[in-house]
């Protein structure tokens, strides 16, 4: 655990802090500070002060860029459909997220994710507070080199990531679960096409997260997946995709709409649906919209189905079967939700 501290606070060293700005800017203002001439007693404007010049940020990061370092927790509490208690107990979350960069235009870079979590779908760990003893793996589960010689153009190998497109956890798979094998993407920066991306990995090792464990399934292939993401309109995005999943066949489809600004309570709205159709069939599909009841707070809601020969792949937090479900999300500070 002081092990897990200390990387923690390093890399939190990295991190460079910056003023939020205000909501009122529009995009073309986004990223920079713009300050207004002060009217005085007689009506005159006397120019603006010029702005304090931003602190240059730590020289570490040309070659650390930290995307991610959160510590979260929950209490998770469900029954089964016989009405038998499966949990009711405390949970922490430890995640890091970074790349270290080669080159300073950031074409070629290593990714790594640890987490916490001993499953291919989980990543909290008990606390002891409740049903089940108190639980600390920490993990790097994802690992990879990604190159992109020419812009919009990726490539990757190593430990991955599942790319969902549109799709949420919800439907797809748990945000931090893995594969090993090889990804090439393209994304154009304009027109239709947001995305095209291919996929050959090997699919499993549930119970083992730690990824050099995992690493000697490079040369083994159980999993595919074809997807292409479009940019329907500039406030719509949509995804389709097929997967081959270890001897199963699912194609899955998701829209996200952003509604128009006037819409101030709803931001945002997603309908998303998969079929697997071979050597079983099933089917399930979600729908939820994110509603922004104050500055600080939204709330998500949404009603689901997914069928009960999925697999344990999807977020721990939904499982299978039919529910509604609603999460908060309120922010204390820019760093702190």
């Amino acid at each position: 655990m002081i092990r897990h501290t200390l990387i923690a606070v390093i890399l939190l060293a990295c991190v460079n802090t910056v003023p939020a700005l205000a909501q009122s800017q529009g995009p073309a203002e986004a990223g920079r500070y713009i300050e207004q001439p002060v009217p005085t007693a007689t009506g005159q404007t006397t120019p603006p002060a010029k702005p304090a010049t931003a602190p240059p940020p730590p020289a570490i990061r040309r070659w650390l860029d930290v995307q991610q370092l959160s510590m979260g927790g929950r209490f998770r509490w469900y029954e089964n459909s016989a009405g038998r208690l499966i949990s009711s107990t405390l949970q922490w979350q430890p995640q890091i997220r970074a790349r270290f960069l080669f080159d300073q235009a950031a074409k070629y870079s290593v990714n790594g994710f640890a987490s916490s979590g001993a499953t291919f779908p989980s990543s909290w760990n008990n606390t002891g507070g409740g049903i089940g003893l108190y639980t600390h793996p920490f993990n790097l589960k994802q690992l990879f080199a990604q190159a992109e010689p020419v812009k919009g153009l990726e490539f990757q190998a190593g430990g991955l990531h599942l790319n969902r497109g549109e799709n949420s956890e919800n439907l797809s798979y748990a945000t931090a679960a893995y594969i090993v094998g090889e990804r090439v993407a393209v994304r154009p920066a304009k027109g239709r096409i947001a995305q095209v991306s291919f996929t050959a990995a090997y699919f499993g090792d549930y119970r083992q997260p730690n990824l050099f464990k995992r690493f000697h399934r490079l040369n083994e292939w159980n999993y595919g997946q074809a997807l292409v993401g479009v940019r329907v309109s500039p406030r719509v995005n949509a995804s389709a995709e097929y997967t081959y999943e270890d001897r199963r066949d699912i194609l899955r489809q998701a829209v996200t709409i952003r509604p128009p600004e006037s819409l101030k309570k709803i931001t945002s709205v997603k309908v998303e649906t998969y079929q697997r159709i071979a050597p079983d069939r099933g089917y399930g599909f979600n729908t939820s919209a994110d509603l922004r009841l104050t500055p600080r707070l939204v709330v998500t809601g949404g009603v689901m189905s997914v069928d009960k020969n999925y697999g344990p792949f999807n977020g721990d937090r939904y499982e299978t079967g039919n529910r509604w479900y609603t999460i908060g999300t309120f922010t204390v500070t820019r760093d702190v939700t």
